[in-house]
């Protein structure tokens, strides 16, 4: 997407454009089905608000929170006439999104670490995979944030949800956690700013587009 952006929008509106020309019929077609895209999105945001409501008035105020938010995103979309540069949005979601992963990469290791220490405390066969007390494959702790910045408090549970956040860390995670960001996020990197370097001479050179 972030490649692509740059013409994304150009071609979307002409592929529409072009639909329209074909006669009524399309031009139905393309308000069916913006039409039930927006019915369908009306009622998932129903379905959460009621949910909300029955969890208490704090989860319904954050609720209408973000619809007003949505609300003034769109008048300065719409009404404004606010662009969106889509290289630069795919460019920062895709930012978030290895945040996110390596999030999801502590997260799988402290499950894995967890079924681990399950399974030998209930099998005699497995009981030496895990010390009696620390973890199972994570190592030495590296942070307890706990009592600073706890995961099941506000805010650690916001950065627990969207990027994986936790209090405790190990040497295993922290690892795989860097690991991770400096192996895809270079690759990441070197496909949007079309260079590379090379591992003889460590001269950058432009990535040829295929």
């Amino acid at each position: 997407m972030t490649q692509q952006a740059k013409a994304l929008k150009g071609d979307v509106e002409a592929s529409i454009g072009a639909a329209l020309a074909d006669g009524d019929r399309a031009g139905w077609a393309v308000f069916g089905l913006i039409a039930i895209a927006v019915l369908r999105e009306g009622f998932e945001t129903v379905i959460f608000i009621a949910a909300k409501f029955q969890q208490g008035w704090i989860p319904a105020i954050g609720a209408f929170a973000g619809l007003a938010g949505a609300t003034i995103i769109g008048i300065l979309l719409f009404q404004l006439g606010v662009k969106i540069n889509l290289r630069r949005f795919f460019q920062v979601m895709g930012v978030l999104l290895l945040l996110i992963v390596a999030g999801l990469v502590v997260s799988a290791l402290r499950h894995f670490d967890k079924a681990l220490m399950v399974l030998s405390q209930i099998d005699p066969q497995f009981a030496s995979l895990c010390p009696a007390t620390g973890s199972c494959i994570l190592g030495p702790l590296v942070w307890d944030a706990s009592a600073v910045l706890p995961d099941r408090q506000f805010p650690g549970i916001l950065l627990k949800s969207f990027f994986g956040y936790t209090q405790t860390l190990y040497v295993v995670q922290a690892i795989a956690y860097v690991g991770f960001l400096a192996i895809v996020g270079g690759l990441y990197f070197q496909s949007i700013t079309g260079w590379k370097l090379t591992a003889a001479t460590g001269d950058r050179k432009p990535l040829q587009s295929e």
